[in-house]
């Protein structure tokens, strides 16, 4: 009976099989990238969901009125402030939840700072994914105009402050980083939670997750596509009446 000689694979022929599996791997590490960078999309507006569905939580489970602090200025945040330095790179979709007391006659942006919820740190955002914009449901134009189906950002948005980044966020007064800050005053950075469950804001609010870097202070980027280009992004909104968050389908 013969037996069939097994024969060794040549160098050649290795070399071949080497170069065929690099050349398919590189076709495929764009795509690997996009569905990597999209899953960070996806983390972030779900990190940013649970945050405001755990702050309506504990302001009805404590009575008091719990703020959701998300700080888009890094400027504001002191960079010779220990505690207020250490809170810079959580701008643009980081949070942190705190108690808050209104500053004020009923229906005023401004609220004074408490403390900070006991066992809340700041919560961080994936790198590649970022908060570019918070919007009010049906009156803000720049929402519609910038973010649709299909397109992307038609221009860099420069400085998201004056931007209205957060124009639809109420302001923070004596605000204490850590214990050892110096009290100071933080504008446009609160989605406040009511013991009713609501949310104190005079229109529903809806919040765009991008795709995007921070370039400076004040200048976010988004890479890879152009101003023009379909761009990666979800959005939240969040009802004022039941604090209710939810996605919201791209607008057409």
């Amino acid at each position: 009976m013969n037996k069939r000689k097994r024969r060794n694979f040549t160098l050649i022929e290795l070399m071949v099989v080497m170069l065929l599996m690099g050349l398919i791997m590189t076709l495929m590490l764009p795509s690997f990238n996009r569905m990597i960078r999209g899953n960070k999309v996806d983390q972030l507006a779900s990190g940013l969901k649970l945050g405001m569905e755990q702050a309506q939580s504990h302001a009805a489970t404590s009575r008091k009125y719990v703020a959701m602090v998300l700080p888009n200025k890094m400027s504001e945040w002191s960079a010779s402030d220990t505690g207020e330095n250490a809170v810079r790179p959580f701008c643009f979709g980081g949070y942190r939840l705190a108690y808050v007391e209104r500053e004020g006659a009923k229906g005023s942006n401004l609220w004074k700072f408490v403390r900070w919820v006991p066992n809340q740190d700041w919560k961080n955002m994936p790198d590649g994914s970022l908060l570019v914009g918070v919007y009010a449901k049906d009156k803000d134009s720049n929402y519609n105009s910038v973010f649709k189906t299909g397109k992307g950002i038609k221009a860099q948005i420069t400085n998201p402050k004056t931007d209205d980044f957060g124009d639809r966020l109420s302001e923070l007064k004596d605000c204490k980083a850590d214990k050892d800050s110096t009290a100071d005053n933080k504008g446009n950075c609160l989605i406040v939670f009511s013991p009713y469950g609501g949310v104190e804001s005079t229109r529903d609010l809806r919040f765009v997750i991008a795709e995007a870097i921070p370039l400076s202070e004040t200048e976010l980027a988004f890479p890879g596509r152009g101003a023009d280009g379909p761009v990666n992004c979800l959005v939240l909104e969040l009802n004022k009446f039941t604090g209710r968050v939810e996605y919201y389908p791209y607008p057409d």
